[in-house]
């Protein structure tokens, strides 16, 4: 059976309502006719199972008596319906008239309310909701968009199958005039029978026996079959135009059926036109808002018991409750939003909306893509540690708001370390606040109007014979039933479930943010980084092995280190094992190691490479990171301490003299800070390289809390050779890097030319010429950026006048390219020497000295020339005394101490000024002021005519590497190292024999 629908005029003798109170019932014109006779034709009126199309003034009025009620009656509204309720408000009197010509114009209308007025409907409407208690024998209205028809469908078409298997056969018998056989057939119902909506969400419905009379019967069969038919095909079709991408536009009242639970949405970045360019958003865009969302919750205004406004008005808005994808340093979550839609007349464009699916906006797939590979990304870095961040750090939430803690962002070049836990412990504002419900019970909302439903006499409407208040469902469970089917099937956003995400799969992997908690190692604080800006840390190969610092300082470093690294990963892995030596358990567990020197000379290198080699994160600080009072020392070092610990981190205290200096008397400031300091030091379980170049003036407390203290001499010749050599390698390694590079025509750069041998010849000569300007490695560094410079300006042939004018002023010649030789690092000593000069005239001393005098660092120290120490000999366990014998343990130990002279005394502050005065009266050539006319360089030649080449050759005439970081002996028959004796310049008796560094 289908559905009948009808559209023309009501007939003046039919009628469409009835039901009326003694109140209700008023005539403005002649006698009240007699309130039994009324109610009987009412109640003695058929309900015809079709469904009736009105305008306003119909859904209002009824004219006469008519052949019966439709059990549906629809109200479609169109865009003068608001003038035609408030017009009704007013209760003007009426100007008769006839209305019986009229009918309603379908052009530009939509379905706005629904009455039904069928008992058997109304009670399996409540029968399918669980409900109890309402008044079915009136008729209920319903208004758009309809959610109770929409999620209920499936088990009103349930219930319609049951009344079909139970009375279809008996209604073919009455349709064919077997009304007896009918009769009997009402009063046996099928075998088969099937009860719709027993347990809903638990709860046993027993207040309706759906198979009663009212509920079970040819009428309810074919009642309930008009209002299924009905739904499927007015109201079903509302939700499922919304399902692909054809419509462009939508109604206020629709935005339910446009936003859906599980449904991707897309919240277009601000300033930035989804519709405009058929290119998706680029991983590198300026936006940072949150783009991806899915729905958790809406809000639609209801409505107003008394005076519905469900065509809506200004004061109205639909509230869409969204959320996105975080991590809040334990779990991944769910973070809340609120879309707030004003009210609009009308249609409106979808994608001009603040919110709405993905589906519609332009090039969705591309943009799903981007969003999808976002989110991997971010589950990803979360596993990662230690990444390198080039770009601008993120000042503003996902959704745009400004964070309270940073005013403008920062350009950030370091390494950094992910870690949300602490980051959100420093900062709890910027932590994700994840929103968990509650299921929620089911409500109904029921108000009447106060525009009454009236019942004329004829359509002139000359009499009114009665009027009455129609019932409305302001609200019903049908967003609470559909709430709950969504939160049922996510676990993580239920209240009371003890359940964390540790892995987002699916399409909810977009939903993730472009931002991320790190801790800026160069800065020393956290910040919010962009994640397409993360890198990881790149590799540099051999760095511990291109330092040209002494061979057994490296053997120390790099024996000390890894085996505080394994010891770690074993008391990471027995954490009840004790292995400090110390008797208090926690204490001295840590590896503190001391490097002291002349600046430029690789202590801080040695800190560097030790890190890069063993790819760990360096967390450099200085006394300025620490603060100046000893509580903000305190607090400052042992946050510090513990986060490098936590990391794994090798850390660095460049230039810690004022926390190693000696303490005094009456200086309790610093006495203080020392003793902080020390206190740090002992309960420190990581790596610490401390950096200093004023070692005299530590104090003696220090000595034994440090556990390795290795002393850096100033460069000798061989060392800055190396590291010449090191510096031009590196700079081919720049230049072949640069080629492979696609260039443009305009900014494509002729090839360097390396001069390598006469950089080395000229470094050579330098180095003995000038014992007093001697380079450090800092100076060689900058020397080489200085130089590849000045080559660079000198291929051009540029003149300073001409500077600016523009690239015709400039007289380059492609074909040549720049030359890197002994000239340029010429002009860069003249330039270093001529400072050097004015500082020791404008001082007295050089930088040598000054540290001499003021008992910081002795620069000309060297250990080969003091005392020899005493060499243990062990005891002989064959052919002598056996190793059990009774020798006195101090006859054991004892050496020829009186053979070794003793160590020079100390000079007095006197002593030593004397001493920087004699050296200012010797000649340039023997270390006093220079003279003025500075000795040029001669190609070719070194300072003492005969400078060694590059490449030595072995015994044998076979050409044996004598490379700065190789550490084995060039002649085997050799009793020591080669790179010792490189090292020092000259040969001596006691080398240590260590293996090569390639295992490290």
């Amino acid at each position: 059976m289908s559905v009948t629908t009808v559209i023309s005029s009501p007939k003046p003798d039919s009628t469409s309502y009835g039901e009326a109170s003694n109140n209700e019932r008023h005539n403005s014109i002649g006698a009240v006719p007699d309130l039994d006779d009324w109610q009987e034709k009412i109640k003695s009126l058929p309900r015809i199972p079709t469904v009736k199309m009105m305008n306003f003034d119909q859904f209002k009025n009824r004219h006469g008596l008519e052949n019966g009620i439709h059990i549906i009656e629809v109200l479609r509204a169109g865009s003068g319906t608001r003038n035609e309720i408030n017009n009704s408000r007013l209760e003007h009197t009426r100007q008769a008239q006839d209305h019986a010509a009229e009918s309603p114009d379908l052009q530009g209308t939509w379905i706005q309310r629904v009455r039904i007025q069928s008992e058997p409907i109304t009670r399996y409407i409540q029968y399918v909701a669980g409900a109890s208690g309402m008044d079915v024998t009136r008729p209920w209205t319903f208004f758009r968009p309809f959610h109770f028809f929409i999620v209920f469908r499936s088990k009103m078409k349930e219930a319609l199958v049951n009344l079909e298997e139970t009375w279809a056969y008996a209604e073919r018998l009455e349709s064919s005039g077997l009304k007896q056989t009918a009769m009997v057939a009402r009063e046996t119902p099928s075998v088969h029978t099937k009860k719709t909506g027993d347990e809903i969400d638990g709860k046993k419905e027993a207040e309706m026996d759906p198979t009663g009379p009212e509920m079970s019967s040819i009428t309810a069969l074919r009642h309930m079959r008009c209002y299924v038919e009905f739904v499927d095909k007015e109201i079903y079709p509302l939700f499922e135009r919304f399902r692909g991408s054809a419509p462009q536009k939508v109604r206020f009242g629709d935005l339910w059926l446009l936003l859906k639970y599980n449904e991707m949405l897309y919240s277009p970045p601000e300033g930035e036109e989804s519709q405009s360019s058929s290119q998706p958003l680029s991983p590198k865009s300026k936006s940072m808002t949150q783009t991806a969302w899915k729905l958790c919750g809406e809000w639609i205004p209801t409505p107003k018991d008394g005076h519905p406004n469900d065509l809506g008005e200004e004061s109205q808005e639909y509230q869409a409750v969204c959320y996105h994808v975080d991590h809040d340093g334990e779990s991944y979550g769910a973070v809340k939003h609120v879309f707030k839609i004003q009210y609009f007349e009308g249609e409106r464009d979808i994608t001009s909306l603040p919110v709405y699916p993905l589906r519609f906006a332009k090039d969705s797939e591309q943009i799903f893509a981007r969003l999808k590979a976002q989110g991997e990304r971010f589950q990803s870095l979360i596993n990662e540690r230690h990444l390198r961040y080039e770009g601008w750090t993120v000042i503003n939430t996902p959704t745009g708001k400004l964070m309270t803690d940073f005013k403008t962002p920062e350009h950030i070049e370091s390494e950094v370390i992910i870690d949300l836990a602490e980051g959100y412990q420093r900062y709890p504002a910027w932590k994700p606040e994840f929103v968990r419900y509650y299921l929620d019970s089911d409500f109904w909302s029921l108000g009447e109007d106060n525009i009454e439903v009236k019942h004329w006499s004829d359509a002139k409407r000359t009499k009114l014979l009665h009027s009455t208040k129609e019932r409305l469902v302001l609200g019903d469970c049908s967003f609470n039933r559909n709430f709950n089917n969504w939160l049922k099937s996510q676990p993580s956003f239920q209240i009371g479930l003890d359940t964390k995400l540790t892995q987002v799969t699916g399409d909810d992997v977009a939903l993730f943010p472009r931002r991320l908690m790190a801790y800026v190692l160069r800065e020393r604080k956290f910040v919010m980084v962009d994640i397409w800006s993360l890198q990881p840390v790149m590799a540099h190969t051999n760095a511990f092995r291109d330092l040209k610092i002494k061979p057994s300082h490296k053997r120390t470093v790099m024996s000390l280190v890894q085996a505080h690294f394994k010891r770690e990963e074993w008391r990471k892995k027995h954490p009840r094992v004790e292995l400090s030596q110390d008797l208090i358990p926690g204490k001295g567990s840590g590896l503190i190691i001391l490097l002291h020197g002349a600046p430029g000379v690789g202590k801080t290198a040695t800190a560097e490479t030790v890190a890069q080699a063993a790819k760990r994160p360096l967390f450099a600080i200085t006394c300025g990171d620490l603060g100046l009072t000893p509580s903000e020392v305190e607090e400052a070092l042992s946050n510090i301490t513990r986060l490098a610990h936590l990391w794994g981190c090798v850390l660095l205290l460049d230039e810690a003299d004022i926390f190693l200096s000696r303490r005094g008397i009456t200086d309790f400031k610093r006495n203080a800070l020392v003793s902080v300091f020390l206190r740090v030091l002992e309960y420190y379980s990581g790596i610490l390289f401390l950096t200093t170049n004023r070692v005299g003036s530590i104090d003696e407390a220090f000595k034994s809390r440090i556990h390795m203290s290795l002393y850096y001499e100033p460069l000798k010749r061989n060392q800055t050779l190396a590291i010449f050599q090191t510096n031009i390698d590196r700079l081919k390694r720049i230049e072949a890097r640069r080629k492979e590079q696609p260039q443009a025509e305009e900014w494509r750069e002729p090839p360097l030319t390396i001069n390598e041998d006469g950089i080395l010849d000229y470094a050579g000569w330098y180095f003995d010429s000038f014992p007093e300007a001697r380079w450090n490695g800092r100076q060689i560094r900058n020397a080489f950026q200085v130089a590849f410079s000045l080559a660079q300006y000198d291929t051009r042939k540029s003149s300073l006048d001409n500077w600016g004018d523009g690239p015709e002023a400039e007289d380059e010649d492609p074909a040549n390219g720049p030359v890197l030789d002994w000239m340029q690092f010429e002009r860069v000593a003249e330039a270093i020497d001529q400072f050097d000069n004015y500082l020791q005239e404008a001082t007295g001393v050089t930088d040598l000295d000054a540290a001499r005098v003021d008992r910081i660092r002795a620069d000309d120290f060297d250990y080969r020339r003091t005392a020899p120490r005493p060499r243990y000999q062990p005891a002989r366990l064959a052919g002598g005394r056996p190793a059990n014998s009774q020798l006195a343990r101090s006859d054991r130990y004892r050496s020829n101490v009186g053979s070794n002279p003793p160590r020079r005394p100390a000079q007095s502050r006197g002593q030593m000024a004397s001493h920087v005065g004699q050296r200012e009266k010797l000649p340039a050539n023997q270390g006093g002021l220079y003279e003025p006319g500075r000795r040029r360089y001669q190609p070719g030649q070194s300072a003492s005519g005969n400078h060694p080449p590059r490449r030595p050759q072995a015994r044998g005439g076979n050409v044996v590497s004598t490379d700065w970081d190789n550490e084995a002996s060039t002649y085997p028959d050799d009793p020591q190292m080669m790179e010792e004796a490189e090292y020092n310049d000259a040969s001596y008796d006691h080398g240590d024999d260590f293996e090569d560094d390639d295992r490290y």
